[in-house]
């Protein structure tokens, strides 16, 4: 394994679905200048497989095509970050209430379309379930991975159970699986103590102000 592989992805499972983790790449999304954390192919792989969509076989086939093919990898991390961005308009619609818009829409449902390609139907048990293609992984199959669950939250009632961190700049997405729905942080650890901290400090200051 090489030594990009034996640290996982920061995050992962904080979003309560694979689409809003990916769309968590992009940290910082609500300041003026985001950082963007998939800058290389290379870091899309080890995102994808922190986050199961590859095993570690695959990733490592997927990293060997990249090194030959770096050209065609820098496009394929160009279009799963488009899909990122567009699976966030489309969160954004749904957290404010707002309609769907088109474009991001078309551009998801395309995706999808697409990944079918790399799907089959088999037989499991009395059952049937999805199975990913045999041979070498498509290069695109992170993308489509999580297209097909920004998809499964869209048309799921769960969709309304999606928020934002209420950090004034980090704009994480989660699923609020809280019984009163009252979440309002990524984490408690990372944003919820930040802002306790800053609420605390603000208080203080009136109080020594008062005084």
């Amino acid at each position: 394994m090489s030594a990009l592989f034996e640290a996982r992805w920061s995050g992962i499972g904080v979003g309560g679905t694979l689409a809003a983790d990916f769309v968590n790449t992009l940290d910082w999304r609500l300041r003026k200048e985001p950082r963007e954390a998939l800058v290389t192919y290379r870091e899309l792989l080890r995102w994808a497989w922190s986050a199961g969509v590859l095993s570690t076989l695959d990733a490592h086939s997927l990293l060997e095509w990249a090194n030959t093919h770096p050209k065609l990898a820098a496009r394929e991390l160009a279009y799963a970050v488009e899909l990122r961005e567009a699976i966030a308009r489309l969160f954004a619609a749904v957290e404010s209430g707002a309609r769907l818009p088109l474009e991001p829409l078309a551009l998801l449902d395309a995706a999808c379309r697409a990944g079918a390609s790399d799907r089959s139907l088999l037989p499991s048990g009395h059952f049937a379930a999805w199975a990913r293609t045999d041979g070498p992984p498509p290069p695109r199959r992170p993308a489509w991975v999580v297209a097909d669950n920004a998809a499964l939250v869209l048309t799921s009632p769960e969709r309304d159970r999606l928020s934002q961190c209420r950090d004034a700049e980090c704009g994480w997405y989660f699923l609020d699986a809280s019984k009163n729905r009252s979440r309002r942080w990524c984490t408690m650890e990372g944003c919820g103590n930040r802002n306790k901290a800053r609420t605390f400090y603000r208080r203080a200051r009136r109080s020594a102000k008062g005084s």
